[in-house]
């Protein structure tokens, strides 16, 4: 009974040296990527910091001369089902805000959903000289890209007629967005020999308890305050984000006469391919980055979504597009003529940087998952986390991570408080949280929805998931606006 007593022990004994060895090794590993993923963020902090990637500020002399260069034809695209409920709003108050005179609305609508068909053709007949409605051929809803290829389409066949109106830069906006009044001015004040500009995009501020909402401003902040910038400054493609986004006619006759289609109606973030599709072709890019007369940043407004299913669904559809679609299409970033330079490798790099959401993203639950079993096998007596010798150098990977993981979080609340102020900046911290168990659902549903439709059909095209819109009161507007940002008071 004694032999059988010290055996057990034994067995009981190399059982626990066997979990903490494991436990050990599953430490090490979690932590060697958790230093990728914080060293990569860190790398894009300092690189901001280090170059002071601030937005341009100009004198008055500089504004008065952009307001008074001759304007060039800038044509806006909107591309709408069902968008009964704000497009009205959008168009007219954007209208009566907007300080340039020669650009025109083109709004996309399906014949097949009436109410927002009957709104538009309302506008077109108030505003014919700014408003031109283009009905699809097909019912909806079908994709944006398909909507805007169709408008595309239309605009470039209208050209042949006599006194046609034609556009010198083409500009994509949804039916929520609140457009700075003087980023047209700003648009067609930089060079003509750009091929794609970008402006900023920024949640409009939400009241402190819309929690997913939040995640929003803290996200576009930082994405657009820092990372965008950063990307511009070592040459790396910009990424199209869907609206504020304005291609020169010329790039658009590039990509229609060699692909044969403008945006990619098979990826859900056309805007994000079509975007990375012109820096391969070494087209030239600009994140226009720089603050108004009254020091606010010229950029886009709109509300995201402030439920937790709506924001997985969008950013599903984000993660779909970026890190699997447009990656099966192009693969790793290379030039289309195939030259190996700074730029090239700057652009795997940022690939890298937009394909890490899929395996960065969930391991959120992983982690969470081993710290849960490592609480059960420490209350049923297999070991005790605190007789757990770590080496030295994991001690100091992760004194490391948490200094980067704490630094990620300072950067966080640093850029949310620039625009929305201190309280959101110290909302950002728990929210941080919230943010990562929505990305984390999404990375994973959007490798499970991936998968199912290639099994199924190879390349079958994944349905367009769309978000429905909302957009700011005129008592609003009238209420709070400051320099064309929208400002919410809670």
């Amino acid at each position: 009974m004694a032999i059988s007593f010290l055996k057990q022990t034994k067995f009981v004994k190399n059982q626990r040296v066997d979990i903490e060895n494991s436990a050990e090794f599953i430490i090490y590993a979690f932590a060697i990527v958790f230093f990728i993923g914080g060293f990569d963020d860190f790398f894009i902090d300092v690189t901001h910091t280090l170059f002071r990637l601030t937005p341009k500020k100009l004198n008055r002399k500089e504004w008065r001369e952009i307001k008074s260069k001759e304007e060039r034809a800038i044509a806006i695209i909107v591309p709408a089902w069902r968008e009964y409920d704000v497009l009205e709003a959008m168009v007219t108050t954007n209208l009566k805000r907007i300080k340039y005179k020669n650009f025109k609305w083109f709004i996309g609508v399906y014949p097949n959903d009436n109410k927002t068909l009957n709104i538009a053709l309302d506008l077109q007949d108030q505003y014919p000289d700014k408003i031109t409605v283009v009905i699809n051929h097909l019912k909806g809803p079908t994709t944006k890209a398909q909507m805007v290829n169709r408008i595309l389409d239309v605009m470039k066949e209208s050209e042949s007629y006599k006194d046609a109106w034609i556009a010198d830069l083409i500009g994509i906006h949804d039916a929520e967005d609140v457009i700075h009044p003087l980023a047209l001015k700003a648009l067609n004040a930089q060079s003509e020999d750009l091929d794609f500009i970008q402006l900023p995009i920024f949640s409009l501020p939400v009241a402190y308890k819309s929690w997913v909402a939040g995640t929003y401003l803290d996200e576009f902040a930082d994405l657009h305050l820092k990372e965008i910038p950063v990307r511009q400054k070592l040459r790396m493609p910009i990424p199209s984000a869907g609206v504020g986004t304005f291609f020169s006619s010329r790039i658009l006759d590039v990509l229609g006469s060699r692909f044969s289609y403008y945006l990619d109606e098979n990826n859900l973030t056309e805007d994000y391919e079509i975007s990375m599709r012109i820096a391969r072709l070494g087209g030239k890019q600009k994140f226009l980055f720089l603050l108004d007369e009254l020091g606010d940043v010229v950029s886009t407004r709109e509300y995201f979504p402030n439920s937790f299913s709506t924001s997985v669904r969008q950013k599903t559809r984000w993660t779909t597009g970026i890190g699997l679609q447009t990656v099966m299409r192009w693969g790793s970033f290379a030039s289309l003529r195939q030259d190996f330079s700074f730029k090239n490798l700057m652009g795997k790099y940022a690939c890298w940087r937009d394909q890490k959401a899929l395996w960065a993203n969930p391991l959120i639950y992983l982690a969470w998952g081993l710290m849960l079993v490592f609480i059960t096998l420490n209350v049923l007596g297999y070991f005790k986390l605190t007789d757990l010798h770590f080496s030295e150098d994991l001690k100091i990977l992760m004194s490391v991570n948490l200094f980067l993981f704490l630094f990620r979080v300072f950067q966080r609340a640093r850029f949310s408080s620039k625009l929305y102020g201190s309280v959101h900046g110290f909302l950002s911290i728990p929210r941080l949280f919230v943010g990562g168990v929505i990305n984390a659902n999404a990375a994973i549903r959007a490798a499970f929805q991936f998968r199912g439709t290639r099994k199924e059909s190879g390349e079958k095209k994944i349905a367009w998931d769309k978000t429905q819109h909302s957009f700011p009161t005129e008592d609003f507007f009238n209420s709070k606006v400051k320099g064309g940002n929208v400002e919410l008071v809670d």
